[in-house]
C-alpha cells in the first residue's frame, strides 16, 4: 500500500510539473518496457524512480499527521495488546528535578501517566530545589499514584548525583532516562515492550526523537536515527533520548560520574556500550526534547564545558577499548573526530585500475594516473604502502616515464572487453599488503593522514570496508556514504556544499552504512579473499557495492569516515551509465536484504538519499 501511495502521489506531481503529454509518454515507455521484457520488477522500479523524484515535500507537522496515529482507539488497542504480551518488562523511568517550572514539570509527569503500557514506575529525585512548588507538585502526584516514587536531596549535587539518587529508587527490569522538562509519547513504553517481546535478548533500546518548543506548542527538528551504529556513537551522542537500559548492566556500569557533568549521559552510554552490543532501535518519535527552535541542531549543549566533558569521556572510552591516538572537537559543536592508534604499521597495497587517459582538471590537460600517484607520494604521511597499477598494457610513454622513479608494481589486463571487477581482482592477487586500498585513477589526495584515518578504523574488531569523503573538482560532495533506495544504491547528499555537516553530522563525522564507494575503499586482504573479491559478472557497476554487502552479510560493519578527504574527478574516463543486465543482477540479489536500509530511515525521501522529508 505504501508503494502505491508513493507511486500515485509522485506520478500526479510529475504530471502537474511536465503536463499530460510528457506524462503519457513516460507511462507509454513503461508499458512498452513491460511488453518487451515481461519484467514487472524493472517496470515497477522505473515508475517508482520517476515518482520518488517528484514527491511533494511535507512540513514536519504534515508528516506527523500522516505518520502518527495515536488517537484513543489506537491507545486502547495498545493497552489490550500489552496485557497479552508473553513478556511484560517493568520499566523504571528515572528523572532528576531542579527548580522546574510547575507547568513543565506537570507535563513531564502527565506524559508518563498517559502511557498505554502499564508496567512502569517513575523515580524522581529532587536536587534540593529552592522553589517550593517543585516539592508540592511531586508530593501531590506521588500521593495519587503509588508508581511514582520521590526522594529529596538535602544538598544540590548537580545532574549526575541527582540522577544516581533517582536510580537508587528503581526496581525495574529496565531503566529509562528522562529529563525533567521533556515529555514522552504515550506509546513510548509500549514500543519498548513490543520490541523486547520480539527480541527478549536486547540489553538496550533507543528511539527517534524531536524537539519541543518551550511553550509545548511546536514540534520541530526530528531526528530519525540509524540502527545500532557504534562508529557513529564515537562521533556524537546519537542514541540520546528516549532509551531503556537493562538494569543489571546499569548497575555494572556504575551509574553517572560527576567528572562528566554536562556530558554525563554520553559517558554513561559509552561505558554501557563497552559491556554489550545487544542494542535495538525503535524507528519512531517517542521523545520530545524541550528546546528553543534554532538553538542547536545537535543532541548536545553548545556550552564549552559540555564539549570538554564529552571529549574527556571519549578519551577515557578509547583508552579502555583500544589505543587512543586523539579525540578532537569538530568545527560543528557536538561532533567529534576520534582516532585509534594504528597497530604495527601494516603494509597497505594501493590498487589502481587505469586506462592511462588524460582529462582537463582545473583548466589544464592532466594525466590522471600520474596526478593520482603523484598526490599519493607527495601528500600521504603513511609510508608503508605499495602501489599496484592494473593497466591495459598500453600506457603512454610519457606516463611510464613520469612514473619511472616511483616503485610501482604493474599488472597488465589484456582482455578486449572492459571489466573493472577483473582488473581490481588481478591487482588484489598481486598485492603483498595486509590491507587492500582500492583507488580510482581520477583521485587526488587532500588530507595527508587519509590512510591513517581509514586504517585506524579498519583495524577495529568487526569492521569490514572503510570509505572516505570525496569531493568533486568544484569542492561539492561526491561521496559521504551510500544508501539504498528501492533496492538500489545511491550516493548520499551528492552535490551538496563541501562544508555541509550533513544530517546530524552524517557527512562531517564517521558513521556506519551498508556500503561505500569503490573509488576509495580499504579492507583487510584476508577478508577480501574470504568473500570472494569483486563479482566479475558486475563488470562496470555495483561490483564495489556488492563487495560491501558481502562483507556486511558476514557480520562486519562498513564505515564511512569524514577524516579521509580526497578529490574524485568522477566519470572523466567514461559516461556514467548502468546496464540493465547489471542492475537486474544486483537488484535480484540484494533488494530484499537492503530494504529497509538499517542506516537510512524509511521516513526519508527515497531518491535522492539526502535525508529529506518526503
Amino acid at each position: 500500500m505504501q508503494y502505491f501511495r508513493k507511486l500515485l502521489g509522485g506520478l500526479v506531481n510529475y504530471r502537474r510539473q511536465y503536463g499530460w503529454k510528457v506524462f503519457c509518454q513516460k507511462v507509454y515507455q513503461a508499458i512498452v518496457l513491460m511488453m518487451k521484457t515481461g519484467d514487472l520488477g524493472r517496470t515497477k522500479r522505473m515508475l517508482l524512480g520517476v515518482a520518488s523524484r517528484h514527491t511533494s515535500s511535507l512540513s514536519y507537522s504534515e508528516w506527523i499527521q500522516e505518520n502518527e496515529h495515536l488517537d484513543e482507539s489506537a491507545l486502547a488497542n495498545q493497552r489490550a495488546q500489552s496485557m497479552r504480551f508473553g513478556y511484560q518488562p517493568y520499566f523504571s523511568i528515572v528523572v532528576p528535578t531542579f527548580n522546574t517550572s510547575q507547568k513543565i514539570l506537570q507535563e513531564c509527569i502527565e506524559s508518563v501517566l498517559a502511557q498505554s503500557y502499564p508496567h512502569w514506575e517513575l523515580c524522581m529525585a529532587d536536587d534540593a530545589s529552592t522553589i517550593s512548588h517543585v516539592r508540592d507538585t511531586l508530593e501531590e502526584y506521588s500521593m495519587h499514584d503509588e508508581r511514582i516514587k520521590v526522594c529529596y536531596r538535602k544538598v544540590n549535587g548537580h545532574i549526575s548525583d541527582a540522577t544516581n539518587s533517582a536510580l537508587d529508587l528503581a526496581t525495574g527490569d529496565f531503566i529509562c532516562l528522562m529529563d525533567h522538562d521533556d515529555v514522552i509519547s504515550p506509546n513510548a513504553l509500549f514500543e519498548f515492550a513490543s520490541k523486547l517481546n520480539d527480541n527478549p535478548d536486547l540489553d538496550m533500546i533507543y528511539s527517534d526523537e524531536d524537539k519541543l518548543s518551550y511553550d509545548g506548542t511546536i514540534r520541530f527538528e526530528p531526528f530519525f536515527k540509524p540502527d545500532w551504529s557504534p562508529e557513529y556513537l564515537e562521533c556524537c551522542m546519537y542514541t540520546a533520548h528516549f532509551a531503556c537500559y537493562k538494569a543489571d548492566i546499569v548497575r555494572k556500569v556504575g551509574g553517572f560520574q560527576t567528572t562528566f557533568n554536562g556530558a554525563q549521559d554520553y559517558d554513561f552510554m559509552l561505558r554501557f556500550s563497552e559491556l554489550t552490543w545487544k542494542i535495538g532501535h525503535v524507528p519512531r518519535i517517542l521523545y520530545h526534547w524541550r528546546s528553543i527552535p534554532g538553538s542547536t541542531a545537535a543532541s548536545m549543549d553548545n556550552k564549552d564545558y559540555v564539549i570538554d566533558s564529552a571529549i574527556l569521556a571519549l578519551e577515557k572510552h578509547l583508552e579502555r577499548t583500544g589505543r587512543l591516538d586523539f579525540v578532537k572537537p569538530s568545527f560543528y559543536k557536538g561532533c567529534f573526530h576520534v582516532r585509534y592508534e594504528i597497530e604495527a604499521s601494516p603494509k597497505v597495497s594501493i590498487v589502481i585500475p587505469s586506462a592511462g587517459r588524460d582529462s582537463v582538471i582545473r583548466g589544464k590537460d592532466t594525466d590522471l594516473l600520474v596526478s593520482c600517484v603523484k598526490s599519493i607520494i607527495e601528500k600521504s604521511s603513511y609510508t608503508n604502502v605499495e602501489i599496484i597499477i592494473v593497466d591495459n598494457n598500453d600506457l603512454k610513454s610519457e606516463t611510464s616515464k613520469a612514473l619511472s622513479l616511483v616503485p610501482i608494481k604493474y599488472v597488465h589486463y589484456l582482455r578486449p572487453e572492459f571489466n573493472i571487477a577483473i582488473k581490481m581482482n588481478m591487482g588484489a592477487e598481486a598485492a603483498a599488503g595486509d590491507y587492500l586500498l582500492f583507488l580510482n585513477d581520477d583521485i587526488e589526495v587532500i588530507s595527508s593522514d587519509w590512510i591513517e584515518a581509514m586504517l585506524s578504523i579498519a583495524q577495529r574488531e568487526g569492521v569490514g570496508v572503510v570509505g572516505a569523503k570525496l569531493f568533486f573538482e568544484d569542492n561539492t560532495i561526491q561521496h559521504v556514504g551510500v544508501a539504498f533506495c528501492n533496492g538500489l544504491p545511491d550516493h548520499i547528499r551528492r552535490g551538496y556544499k563541501g562544508d555541509d555537516p550533513g544530517y546530524y553530522f552524517s557527512s562531517e563525522g564517521q558513521r556506519n552504512y551498508l556500503a561505500v564507494t569503490g573509488a576509495c575503499m580499504l579492507l583487510k586482504r584476508d577478508l577480501f579473499i574470504e568473500v570472494g573479491g569483486f563479482d566479475e559478472a558486475l563488470a562496470i557497476n555495483y561490483n564495489d557495492i556488492d563487495l560491501c554487502l558481502k562483507v556486511w552479510q558476514k557480520g562486519f560493519r562498513n564505515v564511512y569516515t569524514g577524516q579521509a578527504k580526497l578529490y574524485h574527478f568522477e566519470s572523466r574516463n567514461r559516461k556514467r551509465t548502468v546496464s540493465p543486465k547489471e542492475q537486474d543482477l544486483f537488484y535480484n540479489r540484494w533488494a530484499t536484504s537492503v530494504s529497509p536500509d538499517p542506516y537510512y530511515s524509511s521516513y526519508f525521501l527515497a531518491s535522492p538519499p539526502n535525508f529529506d522529508m518526503p
